[in-house]
């Protein structure tokens, strides 16, 4: 394949290019700022649109407001812990998913990020039988509803001995989840920079998920050497996050790999979480650097 950009690979990919973020005027701005047409919507408690009631509203609001600026929704990221051993918790978690549903054909997007979840006290194996009793009738409603459920590959490990609330970390938590409930309305939003964290094969993981991939990350991770010399892998001081271009992802490999087994979704850049950029202003030099990167590596070899 050629490694000149063309014009048609450019607008293929602006197209299907957004940005993590909630409805706020900052990231919304941001958005503006450095060119894309889409955002991924992030919901949750504390952002601004409501998930613990129906609120058209409001909804309605946000929507004709991106619409002015010129910006969609694409998909929505609503990343909770859909396993917490409280039932209570669990219920509610629930019913924030069927109202993120609502806001989701309010919205006309058909992708819905989440997490899996997890009980933080249990293996992945001893967590199957809940995911299933949980994810089962929601899958369902969402398929009804012409909705798909993209579980990112995400860590979210937290203390030590290391506990996380997502079990959909690693290609074989991945495999066991859908061997258990192989559902049409299931797949993974994908995050590359999860397996440089944990040392797995980005493109690997592709390859045996590439049917299942709905929706992807475009966030980029570095491991820090010296620190794992120090402190062991297992530290959380052993890598960090980075804004695309700046860490150990192979998004051009990454791109040719999903181009070949014809992915067709969006691509929503994640990039809030890298320690070595702290203003404003540096936030969206970076981002617009990202932004640039990511296009040429995409039309490289598309």
């Amino acid at each position: 394949m050629s490694d000149q950009p063309t014009p048609s690979a450019i607008v293929d990919f602006t197209d299907r290019l957004s940005y993590l973020a909630p409805y706020d005027d900052l990231r919304i701005e941001r958005a503006q700022s450095i060119g894309v047409r889409a955002i991924q919507l992030r919901l949750g408690p504390g952002f601004p649109i409501p998930t613990d009631r129906w609120d058209p509203a409001a909804v309605a609001a946000a929507r004709d407001l991106l619409a002015a600026r010129n910006l969609r929704a694409e998909s929505i990221g609503y990343y909770r812990n859909h396993l917490h051993p409280d039932p209570a918790i669990r219920e509610a978690e629930a019913t924030g998913l069927r109202v993120v549903f609502q806001i989701a054909r309010a919205f006309g997007v058909s992708v819905i990020s989440v997490f899996a979840g997890r009980d933080p006290e249990k293996s992945v194996e001893d967590n199957l039988p809940m995911f299933v009793s949980t994810w089962a009738p929601l899958a369902d409603e969402a398929e009804a509803l012409g909705l798909r459920i993209a579980f990112e590959n995400c860590t979210m490990y937290r203390g030590y001995p290391i506990r996380g609330i997502n079990m959909a970390y690693s290609p074989h938590a991945c495999q066991m989840m859908f061997d258990a409930l192989p559902h049409p309305a299931l797949g993974l939003e994908f995050d590359p920079s999860h397996c440089i964290k944990q040392r797995i094969d980005p493109l690997a993981m592709l390859r045996q998920f590439g049917n299942r991939i709905l929706h992807v990350h475009l966030k980029d991770h570095e491991i820090l050497e010296e620190a794992v010399q120090l402190y062991g892998s297992y530290d959380t001081r052993c890598s960090r996050d980075r804004f695309p271009g700046l860490g150990q992802v192979d998004f051009r490999s990454m791109f040719r790999a999903l181009a070949l087994m014809g992915y067709a979704g969006n691509f929503a850049i994640e990039a809030e979480h890298d320690p070595s950029v702290e203003t404003e202003q540096e936030v969206r030099t970076a981002l617009r650097l990202s932004v640039a990167y990511l296009t040429t590596e995409w039309a490289s070899v598309n």
